[in-house]
Parts: structure tokens; C-alpha cells; sequence
């Protein structure tokens, strides 16, 4: 192999390693700065690390519960009782600004970042 051949592919290897060290460095500190926020009755009642995985029960006080999913950087709403689950079917959230909402339990599930979100408006 030639000596340039040989810096060739040192180089191309270097740009590998630090471009995957960018891209996965989000997600070995944990990044703190995007949480989930879990508003009951217009109260925190939690928040939690997005990039945590975790399923979070939320009990509504004169009687019903959610399931809430947090997984691989998205949340769901995975159960309810509540009569329609809508909040059940709509998607994952990953991103700054978007939000999940059960009206008959008062729910909201947000995504909440430092960072400045690129939407404007969520729209289904």
C-alpha cells in the first residue's frame, strides 16, 4: 500500500470516528436539556429525562390513569381509560414544543428543549 493510499484512509477513518462522537454523544450523556414535562390539572406533576427510558403511570384523582411511555427519545400515551383514547392514538412525540393531550383527565405530556425548536406550529 502506498504512503498516501495509508493517509487516505487514516483520514477518511478520523472524519468516521468524530462524526459518529457528534452524533452519539447526545445520547450517552442522557442530554438532560430535552425533557418530558407532565402537566395534571395545569400542575407539574413530573418531569423527566426524554432520553431515560422509563413508563410512567399517571393517576387522575377521581379516578382514571394514563400509561406514559418514554423510549429511544420519543413518549407515548401507551393506556388509558379515559372514554375515547385519543390521546392513545396520536403519535410518539420527539421534538421541542410538541405535546400530547388527554382532555378528560386534564393531561398534558411536552416535550420541553433549551434548544430553539425548527417548527413553528404542530399540526396532525
Amino acid at each position: 500500500m502506498s504512503k498516501k493510499l495509508k493517509a487516505d484512509v487514516a483520514v477518511i477513518a478520523a472524519i468516521g470516528i468524530v462524526a459518529t462522537l457528534f452524533w452519539a454523544i447526545p445520547y450517552l450523556n442522557g442530554d438532560l436539556s430535552e425533557t418530558v414535562i407532565i402537566n395534571q390539572d395545569g400542575k407539574i406533576y413530573r418531569e423527566y429525562p426524554l432520553y431515560n427510558d422509563a413508563v410512567i403511570p399517571v393517576y387522575y384523582e377521581p379516578g382514571g390513569y394514563n400509561l406514559i411511555l418514554v423510549s429511544e427519545g420519543e413518549v407515548s400515551v401507551t393506556d388509558a381509560d379515559c372514554p375515547d383514547k385519543l390521546c392513545v392514538k396520536q403519535r410518539a412525540v420527539s421534538k421541542n414544543g410538541e405535546s400530547i393531550i388527554c382532555l378528560p383527565h386534564k393531561l398534558v405530556v411536552q416535550i420541553s428543549s433549551k434548544e430553539e425548536s425548527d417548527l413553528d406550529a404542530v399540526t396532525n
